[in-house]
């Protein structure tokens, strides 16, 4: 069994409003693409992308598996400016169908994912 990756550069998404870009990352989901994000998905981009997919569950789509590993831990002004302004400050989001990944675990510096069928 072929389980596809597709790594996506954040200037993709970047030119793409926050609906294009959930629509985006749902019908690849549904093509069973694991995407691995160059660029973290904002804490509102997840919840929304999240409750789009619910309500799209059925049978032959049961949902998503998501985990994020925001750049800094810590935040500085800059940071902080950065995000009041809807910039990101780097990090990885890596997003699949739930009926391939079966585990994810989460560590401060890394992302370990298990997928199969």
């Amino acid at each position: 069994m072929k389980i596809e990756l597709e790594f996506i550069s954040s200037a993709i998404l970047l030119e793409k409003e926050e609906d294009e870009k959930i629509e985006f990352i749902i019908n690849n989901i549904k093509k069973n693409k694991i995407m691995v994000l160059e660029e973290s998905l904002s804490t509102l981009e997840e919840a929304r992308l999240i409750e789009e997919t619910m309500k799209q569950v059925n049978r032959k789509f049961p949902g998503i598996e998501i985990s994020t590993m925001r750049d800094k831990v810590e935040e500085g002004i800059k940071e902080k400016i950065i995000r009041m302004l809807g910039g990101k400050t780097g990090g990885l989001t890596i997003i699949g169908p739930s009926k391939l990944i079966k585990k994810i675990k989460k560590e401060p510096t890394k992302i370990s994912m298990l997928a199969g069928k």
